[in-house]
């Protein structure tokens, strides 16, 4: 459950209908559409809190975090999402794991936004291009293949592009169907730990 798309629904519903024809039309990048969506957002911190309570994490993400450290294989969540929110949820399930993200702070009782690792170097214009995570990744580890999982078309896209091998679904799926780019469908993140055991299995 994407936690932003979510509250932005629930409590900027107005102005999340005049700004995505804008987001579609090109007048605003991702982090542009995010920040006069949500920069400035008038939302208690008991209800983020209470929302926060609610959402559970996608079915198999405990197995694959556990199945990556098992086997000392480097996992991390790059996300658009943002830091406050996914520290919560990491409490609240009791998992752990390495994650870049944009940044969230509470002034006077409303959201302030700022991003996290955007790139001018990258059409995707998030906060947090996956694309040059990776990249980044990549002059760290040279030679070890990335894997990368998403369902996003804006926010994973470039990532996609980016990594080895991808699993996607959703409006990824639809996008790289659209662009002829291959990749592994899945359901659930339990799909992706068997077929990464096999193909480990395989070599």
């Amino acid at each position: 459950q994407d936690v932003g798309s979510t509250l932005a629904r629930r409590h900027a519903a107005e102005r999340r209908a005049q700004l995505w024809p804008r987001l579609e039309r090109g007048e605003l990048n991702a982090w542009e559409y995010n920040m006069e969506l949500l920069d400035g957002l008038p939302l208690p911190e008991a209800e983020l809190e209470a929302f926060l309570r609610t959402v559970e994490l996608d079915p198999g993400a405990r197995s694959l975090v556990e199945w990556c450290e098992a086997r000392g294989i480097p996992f991390r969540v790059l996300s658009d999402g943002f830091d406050r929110n996914i520290d919560r949820l990491e409490e609240l399930h009791g998992l752990r794991f390495a994650y870049d993200a944009n940044h969230l702070r509470y002034e006077h009782g409303v959201w302030r936004i700022a991003p996290g690792h955007p790139s001018a170097d990258c059409d995707c214009g998030t906060g947090v291009c996956k694309r040059a995570r990776i990249e980044h990744f990549r002059r760290r580890h040279l030679g070890v293949p990335v894997v990368h999982i998403g369902n996003g078309r804006v926010s994973d896209r470039c990532a996609a592009d980016a990594a080895d091998l991808v699993f996607a679904k959703d409006t990824l799926a639809e996008e790289l169907d659209a662009r002829g780019i291959a990749y592994e469908p899945f359901e659930t993140l339990h799909d992706v730990v068997t077929r990464l055991a096999a193909r480990l299995a395989r070599g």
